[in-house]
């Protein structure tokens, strides 16, 4: 079993999960709104809504302008992805930075970063650093890297699914430890080595890492060690979402952690608007008041905290719709 010592003290190394699985390994079974009841939803939690945004070299003035709308009108984050085999998606840790010298209070988010091609320890650093110049804003959302062939063609790792969900695993491990800073890291795993490893100043606060996980192994992880999950409409289907959180409470339960400190993204891929056919599964597409009704069952029957939009089209066009027309109608 990997371990993990700092100093004296030595930590055990768990199991891992991924933003992905084979289909056979899924589950078969300022605005804030504060949410009173509602089937599932825990009284008193603040939902807080958030943007994904575009990462192509020809919009990045669109999208620090939309950054920059997202933060004056009080949403709580803004986002970007990672598919570094993309060849027209700039790197995320890169567009943040760019964002954060752009905005003054909304939270930044990687949606997710693909671990299995940044070394922990530089990883480790970097995501410090930021951190630091953002005035402590910084979420890392992380997953294991899909497609896995791509992941290998690029240099990283030539790993199976499993052997990719133990890596993610023991790299977070990685991560908090480096970031604790108060002595060298000595780390012998299975996947990763350090010798007298340190990453300089720690974080502080100490940033939040969201996983993308969809699979049974992967929300277990997710409820023993995450400080938050991050699926995706698009890769669910809604129905399936109540027997997910319930694996989320149990593994954090048995962890001995209460599940309601772990924070419920969802990602919601589609459009606002009236001129398209409505439609409420893999994507949500509708006017607003189709909008407003989902997010309500989102939350109060699905259990998310926190909604993300991606928009499909006209990123600042549909952030005005969605935090003037849609947000404040949630509640």
């Amino acid at each position: 079993e990997p371990r993990t010592r700092r100093g004296n003290p030595v930590l055990a190394v768990g199991t891992g999960y991924s933003l992905w699985e084979p289909p056979g390994e899924r589950d078969s079974d300022p605005i804030r709104t504060g949410m009173e009841g509602g089937a599932g939803h825990v009284p008193g939690h603040m939902t807080t809504y958030g943007l994904k945004l575009s990462q192509h070299p020809d919009a990045l003035d669109d999208t620090i302008a939309t950054a920059r709308l997202a933060d004056q009108l009080g949403a709580d984050l803004v986002s970007v992805s990672e598919h570094p085999f993309l060849p027209d998606e700039m790197d995320g840790m890169t567009v943040l930075t760019t964002l954060a010298a752009h905005t003054d209070r909304v939270r930044l988010s990687t949606n997710v970063a693909t671990l299995p091609l940044r070394p922990p320890a530089m990883f480790a650093r970097q995501a410090a650093a930021l951190q630091q110049v953002s005035a402590g804003r910084l979420v890392l959302g992380l997953g294991a890297g899909e497609p896995l062939p791509r992941i290998a063609g690029l240099g990283g790792p030539d790993l199976t699914t499993r052997q990719s969900v133990d890596a993610l695993a023991e790299g977070i491990e990685v991560l908090r430890a480096l970031w604790r800073g108060d002595a060298p890291v000595h780390h012998d795993g299975t996947h990763y080595r350090l010798v007298d490893a340190t990453v300089g100043p720690a974080p502080n606060p100490s940033i939040p890492i969201w996983v993308g996980a969809f699979g049974p192994r992967m929300l277990g992880i997710t409820g023993r060690l995450a400080d938050g999950w991050l699926p995706t409409n698009y890769f669910l289907e809604l129905a399936d979402v109540p027997t997910m959180q319930r694996r989320i409470d149990d593994a954090a339960t048995s962890a001995g952690r209460d599940p309601d400190t772990i924070t419920r993204a969802f990602n919601v891929f589609g459009l606002i608007s009236d001129t398209v056919p409505t439609r409420n599964d893999r994507q949500l597409h509708g006017p607003v008041d189709f909008w407003v009704d989902a997010l309500r069952d989102y939350v109060r029957r699905l259990r998310f905290d926190t909604i993300v939009y991606w928009p499909n089209r006209d990123q600042q066009a549909q952030t005005e719709l969605f935090l003037r027309e849609v947000v404040p109608r949630v509640g």
